[in-house]
């Protein structure tokens, strides 16, 4: 009997010691680092407590880009038939895509077969010029209801997808080996730079759980910018579709090169809207209030005034394209220069 017993207690002994490292590990994980809602000392506290790294921090941000950043919007057509699949540029590390389906304009504009004003823009896909191998939307476009997702980011400083001229493998790391054939050589000297995980990294190696809080009190401190600024990493075409040789300026704007050098991560551009212009909000009617209860979205000024025109108040209409537009609900809001994400 004595060997069954002995087996017996080996037995309760391990399930005691099973026991136990799961308890310890749901306590672990039950003090894990939640990114949400945490202020920037609440990231430095969890950093010195060992609870998270900067590295982690990026990682998180970058996570929940890859869940919710992304179209939000649909294309108004002439008859709200579908339009064929089509993807646009790489965010968080795939490439966006647009829905198939479109709304017709009747159901924006209930009387549009009375309409006999300019053409209205309609909503279409077409190549963007920055890079003709991903479309955008152009024209008339609408929210979708509950999509779960909002066209937020604009570039994210992730190698590889930070710029278009140095885009995939034209931005590979010096470590990697060298640029393949027919790389711009600009990109040489920006694969140099360090992505937004890459400089978190570093700040993790030279610091680990002990910042310099007094040297660096931005550190890790994760930032978007609107794109009027410039940073010497990213793309920077004020949100326009624009085909420079070179899309990322050489030099950070003084206040993100002040963020940098107090410890932020800059980590992202804003989708913003062309600041050339202001929105006009179209003249709403009893037959408007769709437009009002739908919350339509129209890129560029010439939708909007196109709108505004069949409400009956004539405005000249212009074809404005941008590369990244949103909505027309902030056009220059220099309140919100950058955002702490």
């Amino acid at each position: 009997m004595m060997p069954i017993v002995r087996i017996s207690s080996i037995r309760i002994a391990a399930a005691c010691l099973l026991l136990l490292l799961m308890t310890a590990t749901a306590a672990a994980q039950a003090r894990g680092f939640q990114i949400e809602e945490a202020s920037i000392a609440d990231i430095q506290n969890a950093i010195k407590a060992g609870r998270t790294t900067c590295r982690a921090v990026v990682q998180s941000y970058i996570e929940r880009a890859k869940a919710y950043n992304g179209v939000c919007t649909a294309l108004v057509t002439k008859d709200g038939g579908p339009i064929p699949p089509a993807t646009g540029p790489v965010r968080a590390g795939a490439p966006i895509t647009f829905p198939t389906a479109t709304v017709p304009i009747t159901s924006v504009l209930p009387n549009y077969s009375e309409y006999a004003g300019l053409p209205l823009e309609l909503g279409r896909m077409e190549p963007t010029l920055s890079d003709p191998t991903v479309q955008q939307q152009f024209g008339m476009h609408i929210g979708i209801p509950n999509a779960g997702q909002l066209n937020a980011l604009e570039t994210i400083n992730i190698r590889g997808e930070r710029s278009v001229t140095c885009k995939g493998d034209y931005d590979k790391a010096p470590s990697a080996g060298p640029l393949p054939a027919g790389a711009p050589k600009v990109c040489e000297e920006f694969r140099k730079l360090p992505d937004a995980l890459e400089r978190a990294a570093e700040l993790d190696k030279q610091y680990a759980t002990k910042p310099d809080l007094e040297g660096l009190p931005m550190y890790c401190a994760v930032f978007t910018l609107k794109n009027w600024y410039d940073a010497k990493d990213m793309r920077g075409t004020g949100g326009n579709d624009v085909n420079f040789a070179m899309d990322v300026p050489r030099f950070d704007s003084p206040d993100i090169a002040e963020l940098r050098s107090k410890g932020a991560i800059i980590y992202a551009i804003a989708t913003a809207d062309n600041v050339g212009g202001a929105y006009i909000r179209p003249q709403q009617t009893e037959d408007d209030d769709a437009i009002r209860q739908s919350q339509v979205r129209a890129v560029g000024r010439s939708a909007v005034q196109s709108i505004r025109h069949f409400a009956g108040t004539p405005r000249y209409q212009r074809r404005l394209r941008s590369f990244g537009s949103r909505e027309p609900g902030h056009v220059f809001d220099m309140r919100t220069g950058f955002c702490l994400m």
